[in-house]
């Protein structure tokens, strides 16, 4: 039997903007599965902008998932 060729893929959803990006906008991660960061690049930017504050992960995913069914 034929071995099957992976392949790698073009796509990725962001885990806190529940949005699709393509794999170049995550930061590589060699600790996951897929070798990238669950979050995408300006996600994880804009989450690192906030630290300090009292805004957490948590709150950044609940207010992106209101933006994403209120716009759709």
């Amino acid at each position: 039997m034929a071995r099957k060729k992976r392949t790698t893929p073009q796509s990725k959803t962001c885990e806190m903007t529940y949005m699709e990006f393509p794999v170049t906008e995550f930061y590589a991660n060699p600790n996951t599965l897929d070798n990238l960061h669950p979050y995408s690049k300006k996600a994880d930017n804009f989450r690192r902008r906030l630290k300090g504050t009292s805004v957490g992960t948590r709150e950044l995913r609940t207010m992106f998932k209101n933006l994403l069914t209120k716009t759709v």
